[in-house]
């Protein structure tokens, strides 16, 4: 029976970036992942966006977030030779006086992640925010670079994870012929709810649709967001979305979602589109998108690090860093992450 230090369940962001981390800090993982094309990890556009919501408000923690994922994501792409990473200024179409009031209303902590421009190529009767520091990681490369990685270490394996296949043995987790140390599970939506567990965790998880569109004279140097957004990925071609279904969680593109979010896009796009691809994902969220990690209150060799919701290219390197460091004795959970809080 093949022994590692952890087993990791599951190889979307979490998994790939928590791996990677524990390697780097000299454990032996075994990662193993069911290869779902709808796993949200992989249908995620990866968009770095620094002032979201109706709010206009930066992430958790955005400059550590940002500034350590540019650093982690820069370091594999020297490593691998693949670009994967790509800097993109985002610009925000104001919705209406109530939102552009509340942007001058906003602080100065907040007001540095963006400013008031003309350079829109949107109609823009309010106005228009320019973010300089947006961005997008193409999560389909990161993830093979990251699987490569792991299979050169003999850290990769294809498999269905269930419980039931689980047993535990004078300190060990085994699995399906491996023994670990510790066990954690980055399941991502398909690790919440049911009776697992962790299966009493709050969650609002939602399913989102995200289409490829064929869309000709619009300035591909630039993200655009109103109601939805679109996002260039060269020659003419671009993701748009999204949507947020809470009812129907799984990842089966459907008409309603693909008519919603044309409907959306339609309002505010100035050119004429057509859609060329559909897929569909469901993004785990926990409390208000924000990630959570730690051990299970009564099996304490079985790990949690999930909640990723739609910022994972932004939160998944530092965080994932955060519970390697933990894992490996080097300080305690952060309380804002601590899914004891839970």
């Amino acid at each position: 029976m093949a022994q590692v230090d952890y087993l990791v369940m599951g190889q979307g962001l979490a998994g790939s970036c928590l791996a990677m981390h524990l390697l780097d800090r000299g454990k032996s993982v075994m990662v193993v992942d069911r290869k779902d094309k709808g796993a949200s990890s992989r249908v995620a556009a990866g968009l770095v966006t620094p002032l979201t919501g109706k709010g206009l408000n930066p992430a958790w923690r955005q400059d550590a977030c940002l500034h350590y994922a540019e650093e982690f994501y820069h370091r594999l792409e020297i490593r691998s030779g693949r670009k994967f990473y790509h800097s993109q200024p985002v610009v925000r179409i104001l919705g209406d006086e109530k939102q552009r009031g509340k942007w001058l209303a906003k602080d100065d902590e907040v007001r540095r992640w963006g400013e008031m421009t003309d350079r829109a190529t949107v109609e823009a009767p309010w106005g228009a925010l320019r973010m300089e520091s947006g961005a997008w990681l193409d999560t389909k490369v990161f993830l093979r670079v990251a699987m490569e990685r792991l299979i050169r270490h003999e850290a990769w394996m294809e498999g269905e994870f269930s419980q039931e296949d689980v047993s535990f043995e004078s300190g060990w987790v085994q699995w399906q012929g491996v023994e670990a140390r510790r066990l954690i599970l980055c399941l991502g939506a398909y690790g919440l709810g049911g009776d697992g567990w962790f299966g009493d965790l709050p969650h609002r998880s939602a399913k989102g649709e995200v289409l490829t569109l064929w869309l000709d004279g619009m300035d591909e140097s630039s993200r655009y967001h109103a109601d939805g957004w679109i996002a260039p990925r060269g020659g003419g071609v671009w993701k748009g979305g999204a949507n947020y279904n809470w009812d129907q969680l799984d990842s089966i593109p459907s008409e309603e979602g693909k008519e919603e979010v044309l409907t959306k896009l339609k309002r505010w796009v100035p050119v004429p589109f057509e859609v060329i691809d559909h897929e569909a994902g469901v993004r785990p969220i926990i409390r208000n998108s924000q990630p959570v990690v730690g051990m299970h209150p009564d099996l304490e060799s079985v790990g949690f690090f999930n909640g990723l919701g739609s910022k994972g290219s932004l939160m998944a390197p530092y965080v994932a860093r955060h519970f390697a460091e933990y894992l490996c004795g080097e300080h305690q959970l952060d309380p804002d992450l601590d899914l004891a809080a839970l």
